[in-house]
């Protein structure tokens, strides 16, 4: 099936013909410097023809590839916001560091210099080099064992850089977020200074750990009594366009509950609303009557907005700057210090499972772990179960 055959310029060739689909096709390599070493090569082909594998694919270059891969193998099947966040990695990451291979010339030393690159040269988070490495990950896997393109997915077990020292989760203690919403709760800045919406909004982010993507894609509907559904998310595609999708996973899909202070509050909101769609000529109804939080001209509020008049809430209150972010994680903290089950924190916060929610908060259940053992061990020693005997 191979031939070798010494070119005009003293350098070897191999060719190997091969058939597949019932047609005769060939792959050819030139440049080898013996001709054993083009041998070697050519019984490297055979070996994966005869083991099942395309040694057509020899040409494909990865960029191609993972082009092909995401929109044919992946995009029918996932949603937009999915879609784009692979789209992201591959574009900024994974193509300009192997784009110009060909597929079957990544090997695992590329792949582990790539994943330290990320994390010494781009400064990296771990959870985000994890999720890049999972991209390309993913459409190898696809290319060994749905394609038969390779052999095996040099991108497998690939050890992650050990931790920098972990940052702590931020968040707010009880008195920084009384003081907080304290203050929003009479703050009126700008032209639309009886709108309430911005107080309404942080309080509802405090008090149900919704992510904020959760909280601006909310209707009316979403609310009946005290339970509030969370099924949607706010999202935007590569030209910053919004639209609304699914929230970030299945256990995402949940119904809380809600006291009755947000309720009234909502209430309240609504009726401000309106009231400043009244008072305010350039106060345009929401383009959907539904919609709970939207901007002056009715569509949605947008995330990078929130986010700028919340950082400037935290100066004018004197509070730590954080993001909106942070209101969630102190609803999780709180809860979790007034001695809420985490099972219950972990459904709440949507969560898939209760050990991402223990590991999210360890610091937080480890100090509650502690202070239960310290219960124990009193209440135990004053029955003299615990007592030592001599």
């Amino acid at each position: 099936m191979a031939s070798i055959k010494q070119q005009d310029n003293g350098k070897w060739r191999y060719r190997v013909r091969y058939k597949h689909n019932g047609k005769f096709k060939e792959v050819s390599k030139s440049g080898f410097r013996t001709k054993r070493d083009a041998q070697s090569a050519a019984n490297e082909i055979e070996r994966q023809y005869n083991n099942g594998i395309q040694i057509g694919t020899n040409s494909i270059l990865l960029s191609d590839y993972l082009m092909e891969w995401i929109d044919v193998y992946k995009k029918p099947n996932i949603k937009q916001s999915t879609y784009l966040r692979l789209e992201r990695a591959i574009r900024l990451h994974i193509i300009p560091a192997f784009g110009m291979m060909k597929l079957n010339e990544l090997k695992r030393t590329d792949v582990v210099k790539w994943v330290n690159d990320l994390d010494t040269v781009k400064g990296q988070t771990k959870s985000t080099i994890r999720s890049n490495l999972n991209v390309l990950h993913d459409a190898l896997e696809t290319a060994v064992y749905e394609l038969d393109y390779l052999e095996k997915n040099v991108a497998k077990k690939i050890k992650l850089p050990n931790a920098k020292v972990e940052e702590k989760i931020k968040f707010y203690t009880k008195s920084e977020l009384d003081r907080l919403l304290n203050f929003l709760s009479s703050y009126r800045p700008g032209k639309y200074s009886h709108s309430i919406q911005y107080y309404t909004l942080f309080y509802l982010l405090s008090s149900t750990g919704l992510r904020l993507g959760e909280a601006l894609a909310l209707e009316w509907n979403d609310i009946k009594g005290d339970k509030l559904s969370v099924s949607k998310n706010l999202s935007y595609d590569n030209h910053n366009n919004v639209f609304i999708t699914s929230p970030k996973s299945k256990s995402s899909v949940r119904i809380i509950k809600i006291d009755n202070n947000i309720v009234s509050l909502l209430k309240k909101h609504k009726i401000n609303k309106n009231e400043c769609i009244l008072r305010y000529k350039t106060f345009e109804k929401p383009i959907k009557e539904s919609i709970i939080f939207s901007n002056d001209n009715g569509n949605y509020l947008r995330h990078s907005v929130v986010r700028e008049f919340f950082y400037k809430s935290c100066k004018r209150a004197g509070v730590p700057v954080l993001s909106p972010h942070a209101l969630r994680h102190s609803h999780a903290v709180h809860l979790l210090e007034s001695g809420a089950n985490i099972k219950y924190v972990s459904a709440r916060l949507g969560h898939s499972t209760i050990s991402i929610t223990a590991d999210v908060y360890m610091h937080i259940t480890e100090k509650i772990e502690d202070d239960s053992l310290e219960l124990y061990e009193n209440y135990m020693n004053e029955k003299g179960a615990l007592k030592e005997h001599s």
